[in-house]
């Protein structure tokens, strides 16, 4: 299983270079499936890594906007690249809620 989460994490990164430079049908979608595929066998700590990951992304990819000639293209790869990322720290999220809620009710 390690393998087919590790080629989501690689398409997740391939389809967010190719989306910087061609317009991809449905690339945001495809990005949070990818993302939340390659978050399934995580642990706590790289589903921790994952949040800051999303969050720095999301929030500070515009800033790379300010570079001449790529910025824009940067901007949109690290975008997508948080876009993967949030869509694995929504599945790492319900997975861990799924565990507690578990952990409560079976004892």
């Amino acid at each position: 299983m390690d393998k087919i989460y590790a080629a989501a994490r690689a398409l997740a990164v391939l389809l967010a270079i190719i989306s910087a430079f061609i317009s991809v049908p449905y690339a945001a979608a495809a990005l949070l499936v990818l993302g939340g595929i390659s978050a399934i066998g995580n642990d706590s700590e790289r589903n921790t890594r994952i949040y800051l990951i999303a969050i720095v992304l999301m929030l500070g990819a515009q800033v790379l906007e300010g570079i001449p000639a790529v910025g824009s293209y940067l901007v949109t790869m690290f975008e997508a690249l948080g876009t993967a990322a949030f869509g694995g720290a929504v599945v790492a999220i319900t997975i861990t809620l799924a565990l507690r809620i578990k952990s409560d009710w079976v004892k």
